[in-house]
């Protein structure tokens, strides 16, 4: 681990013990100054005397509970119940023992069902970020941040932090109130980024802005581009085993593939086994347990098909969605390996595109979009990384105008002198 990455979750009295230890065996005042300003930062989240007056204590306020996001929560909640009203009394009033409107209702009431379910989840996340939003603490030092949450405190170098993004346009305040603020870091500091609450501004935009300005400009070192491993599918094994080499940025696969799979197949199986259920024992005696149970294995067999379906698309990639090399980015597919060479990214952009789902309904498909010069452009579903888009075209970004690897010990200096 490098000297400028701080591991803030470990004891004060460890950190303090390991800095003196460096400073007996003649570290220097750099790196004693370089490991405590995190101790004169801890001092000032606990309002005690730090020594210094260039820390800048930035403190959660509650944000708003009510915003477009709860209200389309409560919104699904009502549409969900009446639907249920109308297939209720739908099933009350027909005398036909299979009713096609019946059916309907039903399958459009457990969609809305689970829908309103996961909103209420998401509501249920606001409310807690509201209530505990005073305990979010956040200081600001010429050497780094870090962040206070109810979980534990994180400390980042301010050498290793390589941009600052949120989820939209921040430059028009277009991004949703309840976005977080991603903090980007290179992968000396042992982290891909990190996600600050928007409990600090009014808006995340606000933050952002904020914190870019106390970053500054990032600059990369004026050297030659290396050149681009020769095996790479060798490399991406190792990196897959395990193995970090110096410079390299891993982006790990996500698992937001799994709301996109068949569940209005489901939900409608599940919808005629209800309708079954609610036959005459006469009528059931007629049709017989052919059909429901001809159901329940389709139920049975549609997702699993699908599971191993993605599971065999996905499977060659071993957890990997990225690789960042200084001179390319690695990626594979069923085919091989793909190669995207940063000399020959013409542009990276995140593309938004109108989507519906069972589970997310209208909501907008991120695409991490590289177009190249002389090759067919590169698109990535955010569904399929680890990382929030904006985060992934952060990190490509840096690499391609040499932001990254960087010299961190060298960034922290060029950072500080500049604040």
């Amino acid at each position: 681990m490098s000297e400028d990455v701080v591991d803030a979750t470990a004891p004060r009295e460890e950190r303090d013990g390991e800095a003196q230890e460096r400073d007996e065996a003649g570290g220097g005042a750099a790196s004693n100054a370089r490991e405590h300003w995190i101790v004169a930062a801890e001092a000032k989240l606990a309002g005690k005397a730090s020594g210094r007056d260039d820390l800048e204590l930035i403190r959660g306020t509650r944000p708003p509970l009510v915003d477009a996001e709860a209200l389309r929560a409560m919104g699904s909640i009502m549409l969900a119940a009446i639907v249920w009203g109308a297939t209720i009394f739908r099933e009350q009033i027909t005398e036909a023992a299979i009713d096609p409107l019946a059916l309907l209702l039903r399958l459009l009431a457990l969609g809305l069902s689970v829908r309103a379910l996961l909103l209420a989840v998401a509501v249920g996340r606001r409310v807690m970020l509201f209530v505990r939003a005073p305990q979010h603490l956040l200081v600001l030092a010429p050497e780094g941040l870090l962040y206070r949450a109810p979980e534990g405190d994180t400390a980042i170098a301010i050498g290793t932090i390589v941009a600052v993004v949120e989820r939209g346009d921040w430059r028009g305040r277009a991004g949703r109130r309840t976005s977080d603020v991603y903090v980007v870091t290179g992968p000396e500091a042992g982290r891909v980024h990190l996600a600050l609450p928007p409990v600090f501004e009014a808006t995340p935009g606000v933050l952002a802005e904020r914190l870019m300005r106390w970053r500054g400009a990032v600059t990369g070192p004026d050297a030659p581009r290396p050149e681009p491993a020769r095996l790479a599918s060798k490399l991406y094994d190792e990196v897959a085993a395990g193995a970090r080499p110096e410079g390299i940025t891993v982006v790990r696969h996500g698992r937001g593939w799994l709301v996109r799979g068949p569940y209005a197949s489901v939900l409608l199986g599940i919808a005629v086994l209800l309708g079954f259920a609610r036959l005459p024992a006469g009528t059931l005696a007629l049709i017989g347990p052919a059909a429901p149970i001809a159901i329940g294995v389709c139920l049975a067999f549609v997702p699993a098909l699908w599971a191993w379906l993605v599971r065999r698309q996905i499977r060659p990639r071993k957890g990997l969605a990225l690789v960042l090399t200084p001179a390319e980015a690695l990626m594979r597919t069923r085919s091989g390996i793909v190669r995207v060479a940063w000399a020959g990214v013409a542009r990276l952009t995140v593309e938004v595109k109108a989507s519906w789902s069972l589970l997310e309904g209208y909501h907008g498909a991120r695409q991490l979009l590289v177009q190249r010069r002389n090759d067919p452009e590169v698109r990535y579903d955010e569904a399929y990384l680890g990382v929030p888009a904006e985060v992934a075209l952060a990190l490509c970004e840096a690499y391609r105008k040499g932001v990254l690897p960087r010299d961190v010990e060298g960034a922290a200096e060029s950072a500080a002198g500049g604040a």
